[in-house]
């Protein structure tokens, strides 16, 4: 063997026992290239002829979202080209699984084709788990419909949506092992929703944003645990049969009329936003008409007590004085631990003073329990300021109130409403009372703040 090569190779024989990372089983370096952006996997290639196909092999998670060019002000059309480019490239040089799959810049019907043909080779690979289709084509008539073959993959564990249409009819039981189905701007006419709650036998979370929609929404499923609803245009919300729901979250818009129905949910934890202008609302047997006072017709709702008991965080939603009918509200929670109070401007022009709503109050029994309440829009009127000074005289083991103020509080007005609220006469001693100017990319309002941003 000649000096150089022999040079060489102990060299590559140094490198290597040095490089730890190289020594580690091909399995174990996939996955952490799994990890990696895809531009940076893709780079590892050229480390050494070790590497050089070991990227090729790896489960892929490909989001297209990286793969756009340096200049994000770019047009959509030259940056749709580029971006079809760079998948095909990764799809002619990658041979392994595709776990994730990302196809959010192809809004063009031109493009269309394209996405279809990779979301077919992801499946024909049978390893995608998790899938986003986005098309916000304003071309007429390029309406981006999924393949039955995308139906019908059993591998699907996420699904996201936005702007794709489905095929009708439906072919029976689809998505066969699908848990989780977010739809964004998705039509859902002629009781497809129903149908996609009956057909999916494994869903577990439903998000509907925007779209579309029947008049009237019915949920019944045996499986279902979460809920997520942000819609205008429809007239009521039924509950049927939903045993396994645990959390149940809608916005349904400013200043809205709607009928909301929960018949029977007996393992509910979360729920919001109830607003103070539904026209009707019905939680078990308890039911809220605008035009009356609250009933409660316990005997035809026998699961009511377990169901409103079940309840441990609960999001309010009221205009500017208004809150003649919350304490009616958190009477039919008796084990509320976390409360969230959105305030917003309403056209209505009715005003109740709230001292005397809260002072006439007998206790309630979630006050035990109650332990945090944020109010996002908190301006220090007399409405906020009765409510909270009740919730803080009687909150026993309250440990913190988050107040999200809408305009600058000096050091001076903290104080003043400090001593309205009676903060020194607290019912909790380990009570924290926080003011933090409201700012939209703090999450004090989780878990509604999806539902909330504009």
């Amino acid at each position: 063997m000649s000096s150089p090569t022999r040079k060489k190779r102990c060299a590559e024989r140094e490198e290597l026992e040095l490089d730890f990372i190289s020594s580690l089983p091909d399995c174990v370096l996939s996955s952490i290239l799994s990890l990696l952006p895809i531009k940076d996997a893709v780079r590892t290639s050229v480390l050494s002829s070790h590497w050089r196909h070991l990227w090729k092999a790896t489960p892929l998670r490909l989001d297209d979202t990286y793969l756009r060019p340096d200049n994000p002000d770019r047009d959509d059309g030259p940056w749709g080209h580029w971006t079809r480019q760079a998948v095909s490239s990764i799809f002619a040089s990658h041979h392994g699984p595709i776990e994730t799959l990302c196809l959010s810049h192809f809004n063009d019907w031109t493009f269309h084709p394209a996405m279809e043909l990779f979301v077919e080779s992801a499946i024909q690979r049978g390893s995608i788990r998790q899938l986003t289709l986005v098309s916000k084509s304003s071309v007429p008539f390029s309406t981006y419909y999924l393949p039955l073959s995308l139906l019908n993959c059993h591998s699907l564990h996420q699904l996201s949506l936005y702007g794709c249409h489905f095929p009708q009819p439906l072919p029976p039981s689809i998505f066969p092992n699908l848990k989780e189905l977010r739809l964004r701007s998705v039509p859902l006419p002629n009781d497809l929703l129903r149908i996609l709650l009956s057909e999916c036998r494994s869903l577990e979370t439903l998000h509907v944003f925007f779209g579309s929609i029947d008049p009237v929404i019915n949920i019944s499923s045996p499986r279902l645990r979460k809920l997520v609803f942000k819609l205008s245009y429809f007239n009521e919300l039924i509950i049927k049969d939903a045993p396994n729901l645990e959390s149940l979250m809608f916005n349904f818009g400013r200043y809205t009329e709607k009928n909301v129905k929960v018949l029977d949910a007996p393992k509910l934890q979360l729920l919001g936003f109830i607003y103070a202008e539904f026209q009707a609302l019905q939680l078990g047997g308890t039911f809220f008409d605008r035009q009356t006072t609250p009933s409660t017709k316990v005997a035809e709702m026998p699961c009511r007590i377990k169901m409103l008991s079940s309840v441990k965080t609960l999001a309010i939603a009221k205009e500017h004085y208004l809150g003649k009918t919350i304490p009616d509200l958190l009477r039919c929670f008796p084990c509320l631990q976390n409360l969230y109070i959105m305030k917003y401007s309403g056209q209505s022009g009715r005003y109740y003073s709230d001292k005397d709503i809260w002072d006439d109050q007998c206790y309630f029994s979630f006050l035990d329990h109650l332990k945090s309440v944020t109010i996002k829009g908190f301006s220090s009127d007399q409405s906020d300021v009765e409510m909270l000074r009740y919730l803080i005289l009687h909150g026993k083991v309250l440990k913190k109130v988050t107040l999200l103020c809408s305009i600058y509080m000096s050091q001076k007005l903290v104080e003043n409403i400090r001593r309205q609220v009676c903060i020194e006469e607290r019912a909790s001693s380990d009570l924290e009372l926080v003011f933090c100017l409201e700012m939209e990319n703090v999450d004090h309002f989780s878990p509604w703040n999806e539902l909330i941003k504009r």
